[in-house]
């Protein structure tokens, strides 16, 4: 659960840096390269709380 939070925390920091990185440039919208960066980052998130999730035995009901 903690991995999840940090890379959560990770994910959400970067994307606050290049949005203000960008902002401070004078452009309203992030460049391909940007975007491309942001779109490896969420996945790598998401597979590491789909790996994190697969781990988790199911409790029986």
């Amino acid at each position: 659960m903690n991995n999840t939070v940090l890379a959560l925390q990770s994910l959400q920091q970067e994307v606050s840096f290049l949005a203000q990185h960008s902002i401070d440039e004078g452009r309203e919208q992030l460049n391909d390269l940007e975007i491309e960066h942001l779109i490896k980052m969420t996945n790598n998130v998401v597979m590491k709380i789909k790996q994190q999730t697969m781990e988790i035995p199911n409790e029986p009901m």
